[in-house]
């Protein structure tokens, strides 16, 4: 069986997909409810994985320099890291600015996240309008590269399995802009053992299988094999 063709890249853009649908179908629909409870719980979640795919884009100190950094590197600075990283520091205000906002009641909820929510769509649209025609010219194989750049930072922030439970789950429940459930939980968890070593594989692929429940994961592996098989001669 011939596998589907990996996109190395979709462990960067799919997270954007997860993010919409964290903003647009989770986050927003309980914040309209009232539901305060349910948003501050999904709000930790959402926090937590945006951390880690933040780090993933600035790099991490001592680990990977983050996918701006290595856009820069290889485009004389084309991507604008400082300009991303500035706005990564306008967006935690505003993250911290809904979190407060969460014990002081509904209304002020909701106004904190509105404002939250378009500033992060923005800011999500003007990274890929930047860094996706660059990755696009990323010298192959992109694989190392991304490992080392950006994977590394992610495991080096912590919190990489919560990033990887999180992003299968909402893929698997919500799908992508032009992807099925199963298809964009398949190009996301197909990038990223693509870019795992075997060992890191291993550790993270039951952390997807759980995440994506047993029908999406059955038919992702049916396309995949490799997904199971690569953890299987690790383990």
């Amino acid at each position: 069986m011939t596998e589907p063709e990996v996109s190395v890249p979709a462990v960067m853009r799919n997270y954007h997909e997860v993010l919409r649908n964290d903003l647009a179908q989770v986050l927003t629909p309980l914040a309209e409810a009232g539901d305060l409870t349910g948003f501050s719980a999904a709000w930790q979640a959402y926090t937590a994985a945006i951390a880690v795919h933040a780090a993933m884009e600035d790099g991490v100190e001592g680990a990977g320099g983050g996918s701006s950094a290595m856009l820069d590197h290889h485009f004389d600075g084309a991507a604008g890291a400082a300009m991303f990283k500035d706005e990564h520091v306008q967006e935690h205000a505003m993250q911290a600015a809904v979190t407060d906002a969460i014990p002081a009641g509904v209304a002020a909820l909701r106004a904190a996240f509105a404002a939250y929510r378009a500033m992060a769509e923005t800011h999500l649209k003007h990274e890929e309008d930047i860094m996706m025609p660059l990755v696009a010219r990323l010298p192959a194989p992109k694989a190392p590269l991304f490992a080392d750049w950006c994977l590394s930072a992610g495991i080096a922030h912590g919190g990489f399995e919560h990033f990887v439970a999180h992003g299968v789950q909402s893929l698997a429940a919500f799908g992508s802009a032009k992807n099925t459930p199963a298809g964009a939980t398949r190009v996301f968890v197909h990038a990223l053992k693509t870019v795992c070593t075997p060992a890191q594989w291993a550790q993270y692929v039951p952390v997807a299988r759980r995440a994506a429940g047993p029908a999406i994961w059955a038919t992702v592996v049916a396309e995949v094999p490799s997904l199971e098989a690569a953890a299987a001669m690790a383990g």
